[in-house]
This record gives structure tokens, sequence and C-alpha cells, in this order.
């Protein structure tokens, strides 16, 4: 892994950091939308008081760190990949270039020292699941991985229940910002309870004594969309239902993600993308709070 002087100094002085997903440039929205949100999660961090260390492959090279031009050069890289992990060996033997889920950030943020992570949102079971078994493999590897999850919850198109299931079988600790229910991306409340926190410092005590006690894995909090930012869950369901309906019920793997939000950012007419951008950012905000407690905590 290649460091940069930011993060890594950021690292070495025991600095916040959080470690940020990259498929929120590569395989999010479009552009110019999706670069606009790197940028404004990026300064949200920062205004915040932690450093932001974008995680991505750059030419076969897993990289730590990105600066703004390294951000617009990934955004329309030709042939950039969505890395999951069993892409890691075969696209830095090909010398390619990508941006990671939440499985690879969370296990290069654990890699590299770096306790909280940022997802825009995580992937999970699929809805189709008993037709194409396609669960997502950012469940695995957040059990196996010592990091605190910070993200908008399971993306809506998912099937949040089954996610939420798998995550207590793996024993992932789930969290919820400041309500009772696990956020439903697009809207503020699914259906299901969790674990209620009330600050990010919350959140850092639970997730240290959850390590102090010999658990190695990783814990997820997921934070709401912000009120004036939600959307409909009725008008949602309906257009998610429709594209997923065009999609035959076939399922395509990792593919099959960036296809639905494309999809449903066009049937709103960018509705979505206006959500997306308020939502990770709010997500965002409460992981550099993390992070800064972690960083006081001493850890």
């Amino acid at each position: 892994m290649r460091y940069s002087a930011e993060v890594r100094s950021a690292i070495d002085a025991g600095r916040p950091v959080v470690a940020v997903e990259s498929t929120i440039l590569t395989h999010g929205l479009s552009l110019p939308r999706a670069l606009d949100l790197a940028f404004g999660v990026d300064e949200a961090i920062r205004v915040r008081g932690a450093v932001p260390a974008f995680l991505a492959m750059v030419r076969g090279e897993l990289r730590v760190g990105l600066d703004r031009g390294e951000l617009e050069w990934l955004a329309s890289a030709e042939g950039r990949v969505k890395l999951s992990m069993a892409d890691l060996g075969v696209s830095s033997a090909r010398r390619l270039s990508g941006g990671t889920t939440a499985a690879v950030t969370a296990w290069i943020a654990a890699r590299a020292g770096i306790r909280v992570a940022l997802a825009g949102g995580l992937g999970g079971v699929h809805r189709d699941v008993l037709d194409t078994w396609d669960i997502s493999g950012d469940l695995n590897t957040l059990a196996s991985s010592s990091v605190l999850m910070v993200c908008g919850g399971i993306k809506t198109f998912l099937d949040i229940g089954k996610s939420l299931e798998a995550l207590e079988t793996l024993g992932v600790p789930v969290l919820s910002y400041r309500q009772d229910r696990f956020p439903g991306y697009y809207v503020r409340e699914s259906e299901f309870p969790a674990i209620r926190v009330d600050s990010g410092e919350e959140a850092v005590g639970i997730a240290l004594r959850h390590w102090e006690i010999g658990r190695s894995g990783g814990l997820l909090l997921g934070v709401p969309i912000p009120e004036e930012a939600a959307l409909s869950g009725q008008r949602i369901e309906a257009i998610i239902s429709r594209v997923l309906a065009d999609a035959g019920g076939k399922g395509d793997g990792k593919h099959v993600t960036p296809r639905i939000i494309r999809a449903i950012e066009q049937e709103t007419g960018g509705a979505t993308a206006a959500a997306n951008r308020a939502l990770i950012v709010a997500a965002a905000e409460v992981a550099a709070d993390a992070a800064i407690a972690l960083a006081n905590f001493g850890q």
C-alpha cells in the first residue's frame, strides 16, 4: 500500500482519520454528480477536524489517501473497475485502477490501522437471493475487519431485514444514529430496530469495548438521511419495483448495484442524486466525529 503524505503523517501523529469508500466516486452516481459528492464528503470530514483517506487502486497499487487531482482522474479513468475482495489480486496483477467497495474499504482500513471507515450504503442480501444467491461480500469482510463502518444504511433496493439477520449471525453489532430503527437509506427509518447511539463518541465507546473483550470484527453504524432530503418511501419502493422488474429477475453480481443506482437516478430526474449527497455527507460528519473521539481515547 502507498499512503499519501497527509494520511501517513496523520496516522503517525495519532490524528483522526476516516477511510472513505471510493465506489461512491467510480460506480455510484453519474458524472459530474459523483465528483461533487466526493468533494462534499472530503470537505465535510475536514471541516469537522479529521483527515479523509479515500482508498482506491491506481494502476495495480493500493492507495491510502487521494488528493483532489487524483479523485478527478479516478472519476473518469478508462477501464476503472469496481473492486470486491475477489478482484484485488487479479486487478493488481493486471495493473488496473478502480474504486473500493465497502468490503475492500474495511479490509484496507484495518490493515492501515484506520479504525473508522465510511461507505455510502452497505451491500447486503439481494431481494431475489433465492434465485441468484446474490449476497454482498461486504457482510463477511466487515465481520472480520476491526473497523467501525459508518454509512447511510443498507441500500434500499436490497432486502434490509435479511441483511441485518445475516449481520447478526456474523456477530456484527448494528447501531443506529439518534433513532431506534435502522435507517432506510432514502427514507429515514426502516421497520427494523437497532441499537441506538446518540453521538460518535458513544459509538466509539461501544466499538472499543467490543474489541477489548476479544472480538476482532467490525461494527456497523447507520446514519439516517436528513429530514429535509428524505424521499417518499412509497415513491421509492414503486421505482425500485419497476427497476427490478426491468432487470428480469437476473442478478449479475457486483454490477447490479451501479446499474440500479443509475436507473433510480434517471427515474427520479436526479432527485435521488441530491438525496444521496445529503445522506453520505451526513454520514461523513458522524464518521469524522467518531474518528475524533477515537483519537481522544488514544486509539
